[in-house]
């Protein structure tokens, strides 16, 4: 439970909504709403086929990524 007050609401209200607003994956997500995502999955989705999704506006927010390997790894 969150402490600020229209959090609360609005999932009271997701968990309340019929038929439910949650869905089980990204693509699922994407075919039913504007869909808000980091910006790596998103560029990725919009060069799948069909391509009929597209992105709006600018990044929200940058981030780096980083990978880590055991010492003496290959790649």
């Amino acid at each position: 439970r969150s402490k600020i007050a229209l959090f609360d609401k609005m999932w009271t209200y997701m968990k309340s909504a019929e038929p439910s607003v949650f869905v089980k994956t990204t693509a699922e997500g994407v075919m039913r709403y504007a869909y808000l995502l980091e910006s790596t999955m998103n560029e990725y989705i919009e060069q799948r086929k069909p391509c009929d999704t597209m992105k709006v506006g600018g990044n929200l927010d940058s981030k780096g990524y980083g990978i880590a390997t055991p010492k003496g790894s290959s790649l």
